[in-house]
């Protein structure tokens, strides 16, 4: 699903209007980013938990040529469902 299709989607059917909407969803992203870059971790009762995990530095292989390729250490977002999403889909 595509933002403008999330927006649409939620605004429909909260019956606000689509900017009030996305203005919610873009206040959402910037202060799950700010919260994670600065605590490490980001949790929404019932949904999951965003986490902020550095990347060793290490050697892959360039899946096209076979080629060895060397990654720098780098920080990535992770998420871990909570247990009620994980029985949703169970």
């Amino acid at each position: 699903m595509k933002k403008t299709e999330l927006v649409a989607k939620l605004a429909e059917d909260s019956e606000i209007s689509q900017a009030a909407t996305k203005k919610v969803i873009d206040g959402l992203v910037t202060t799950i980013l700010k919260t994670v870059k600065k605590e490490k971790r980001f949790a929404v009762s019932g949904l999951g938990v965003f986490h902020l995990v550095k990347r060793a530095k290490r050697t892959c292989r360039n899946p096209q040529t076979g080629e060895p390729v060397k990654v720098k250490a780098h920080y990535a977002l992770t998420f871990k469902p909570s247990k009620s999403v994980k029985q949703d889909f169970a």
